[in-house]
């Protein structure tokens, strides 16, 4: 039983190149600097999406709407996401 070092390398080198093709689009990362400390953009869209989701909750419950949208565990995280991508958009969209 033979094996070569040349077949033993080559996931290696499969593996090495992937990551070094990924490697560019982590060097620009999209941060916000607030009062002088660096946070990334998408945890500031995270938390004025989940802000906004709850301010539309209650306005729904003010309303009286929310007791026809079920399933409540369905409807709101998908709100949520909805107003965390708007969020994204609106702010760092290019």
């Amino acid at each position: 039983m033979t094996s070569s070092l040349a077949t033993v390398g080559r996931p290696i080198r499969s593996l090495a190149a992937a990551i070094l093709i990924a490697l560019p689009g982590c060097r620009v990362s999209p941060s916000v600097n607030i009062l002088g400390s660096f946070f990334p953009a998408w945890l500031i869209s995270i938390v004025i999406g989940v802000v906004l989701t709850v301010v539309v909750r209650r306005l729904f419950v003010a309303i009286d709407v929310a007791s026809h949208l079920r399933p409540a565990g369905l409807v709101y995280p998908c709100l949520a996401g909805l107003l965390i991508l708007a969020t994204w958009l609106i702010l760092f969209g290019s």
